[in-house]
């Protein structure tokens, strides 16, 4: 019988997305959060790729090289942040303006400003240890209960509501979410909710920027949409509020996935009154 007691190495890939102003190369904000990344490994080592990217704005020889610089700047700041030999960086490319089309904005595409970083921590396993085993994901609310069963004061986010990025409009998608959301007011109308809305990705707590109409408060204008579309279906709006927290409530403290992205990008419901 062969008995194997070696290491072997597993891999998962987290994603950290950095967003950059029109010319930006470099970023007090990002930097903080290539700190919170770094702190988040925990000193593991880990192979990592960087990707730079450039919206429209500009000739495109411009662009490359503005994603490049975009790119060694974020290099050369994890080398200097991380200790030695921490990260094997396998590939740093400025990729310019390939994935923004131009829409004729004269402020851009925000969302293709950005360095992606890939890391990919090696994480090591005693394949002889034969106590290994997956933890069970524990329940959340949303998996447990239903907006009517939540007490006053508790709430839950609306799975499957999608926005369009950088906007307060809700995807045609969403539209099986918003008319569950309407019968459960209808069936229980004595139930007051306050509608809260939620970003990602930006600093300090700081709301995004809604490319409609120029504000920042696009968490307050996603509650809002849910709130007039509510309203026009003839929910009364004594029993309504909204309010948008910015990024003052997140789930991840650093977002490293798209799926952590969206966690905290959401629309919660809060129990008011029953």
């Amino acid at each position: 019988m062969i008995c194997f007691n070696g290491l072997f190495s597993q891999k998962k890939t987290d994603t950290l997305r950095l967003y950059y102003g029109i010319n930006e190369t470099a970023s007090e904000l990002n930097y903080s959060r290539i700190d919170s990344a770094i702190k988040a490994l925990g000193g593991k080592y880990a192979d990592v790729a960087i990707y730079g990217f450039a919206d429209f704005l500009h000739l495109s020889d411009y662009n490359v090289t503005l994603s490049q610089e975009r790119a060694f700047s974020v290099k050369n700041y994890l080398l200097k942040k991380s200790k030695p030999s921490q990260f094997n960086i396998y590939a740093c490319e400025g990729k310019g303006e390939i994935h923004s089309q131009d829409n004729g904005n004269k402020d851009g595409e925000p969302k293709q400003r950005r360095v992606d970083i890939y890391f990919e921590p090696v994480v090591t396993i005693n394949v002889a240890d034969d106590k290994l085993e997956t933890p069970k994901e524990k329940e959340t609310t949303e998996e447990k209960k239903n907006i009517e069963e939540l007490s006053a004061g508790e709430s839950m986010a609306l799975e499957g509501l999608g926005f369009e990025p950088g906007r307060h409009f809700v995807l045609k998608s969403s539209e099986p979410v918003l008319q569950k959301l309407l019968q459960t007011l209808k069936q229980n109308k004595s139930l007051k909710i306050e509608i809260q809305g939620h970003v990602c990705c930006t600093q300090n707590g700081a709301d995004g920027m809604d490319l409609d109409t120029r504000e920042m408060k696009l968490s307050e204008n996603r509650a809002k949409a849910i709130y007039d579309y509510l309203v026009s279906k003839g929910i009364s709006k004594n029993r309504l509020s909204y309010k948008g927290f910015g990024r003052t409530k997140p789930k991840f403290e650093l977002e490293l996935t798209p799926e952590e992205e969206q966690a905290n990008r959401r629309v919660e419901i809060m129990i008011v009154e029953k």
